[in-house]
């Protein structure tokens, strides 16, 4: 087993008005005077984890944690409302400016790495090192084959979600989603549908392992997530991959790309497109890991970048 840092308790925490309604939920964890790092959670719709504090020295280390507009801690008048790509960049520079760093490195993961790489197409110069676990391009291949084209071990799962649109409709599962999460208001609908959605969606993230045994019996909770989800993979993350992989930022960045070679959500040419672009980056390929963070190859490779740091 991969031994991590233990479990920390954040050291402050609080709300920062962005503008729009939006109020980031935002924690500081490890030294307030260390070395200032920002964990970018994925989803779209997910939420800062104690679990990603656990890869940092806390004494070497301020870890920075926050959730993205409509998703945690995280207050909004209107969740999905001015909640695109660019609020989030806007966001992440507000919250440095914030905290009083000049500098920071920024950690991201699937969307967090999509995200993350939109941050350094404006602001590279406030990055000094960038880490991106198994990042997600925002294409129409990779959001197609997540919502239309799964691997034969993730069928059941897929089809237990897609049983569930009508035909009468001819929708596709995500324009389907996207109306009853994002234009209508029938929570007993929306807890149902964000039940089967998170079910397939733990198999993907585990694949090629088993998908994991599932406890949670009712949705209601997820509602949220998968609200935040659809808006952005019904408008294709608001941004596109061209814009993500433009050179001339990822070439004054210090970057290391870490990618499972069997990822099932986010193909591991993603981060050979992103090598490509940025020659002097690392790439490190993981033979026998798909897209879960909680593996112990994954674990590992995270844990040994940032000891470099």
């Amino acid at each position: 087993m991969i031994e991590l840092f233990p479990g920390l308790s954040p050291i402050r925490q609080g709300w920062l008005p962005v503008g729009d309604g939006h109020a980031l939920h935002w924690e500081l964890s490890g030294n307030i005077k260390g070395i200032p790092v920002v964990w970018l959670h994925g989803g779209p719709g997910s939420c800062a984890s104690p679990l990603h504090r656990r890869f940092f020295d806390p004494e070497r280390f301020l870890i920075i944690q926050y959730d993205q507009r409509g998703c945690g801690k995280s207050l909004a008048t209107q969740a999905l409302a001015h909640n695109q790509t660019d609020d989030l960049v806007s966001d992440l520079e507000q919250l440095r400016h914030f905290l009083g760093l000049t500098k920071w490195s920024v950690v991201g993961g699937s969307w967090g790495g999509a995200l993350a790489l939109a941050y350094a197409q404006k602001y590279s110069a406030r990055i000094e090192h960038l880490l991106l676990r198994s990042p997600f391009l925002c294409s129409q291949a990779e959001i197609d084959g997540f919502m239309k084209h799964p691997p034969a071990a993730c069928l059941l799962q897929w089809q237990a979600l897609n049983h569930v649109v009508p035909a009468i409709h001819a929708e596709t599962l995500l324009e389907f989603g996207y109306r009853i999460f994002c234009q209508e208001s029938d929570i007993a609908m929306q807890a149902s549908l964000a039940l089967r959605w998170a079910r397939y969606e733990s198999a993907m993230n585990a694949y090629p392992d088993a998908a994991p045994e599932w406890s949670m019996q009712t949705g209601e909770s997820l509602i949220s997530r998968y609200q935040v989800q659809c808006h952005y993979l019904f408008n294709q993350c608001f941004v596109t991959r061209n814009e993500l992989l433009l050179p001339d930022a990822l070439k004054k960045i210090d970057i290391t790309l870490i990618h499972g070679e069997t990822d099932a959500l986010c193909p591991v040419s993603n981060s050979e497109a992103i090598h490509a672009m940025s020659p002097a980056s690392t790439l490190i390929r993981l033979p026998h890991c798909g897209h879960e963070l909680a593996t112990q190859d994954m674990q590992q490779a995270l844990l040994d970048t940032v000891a470099c740091w």
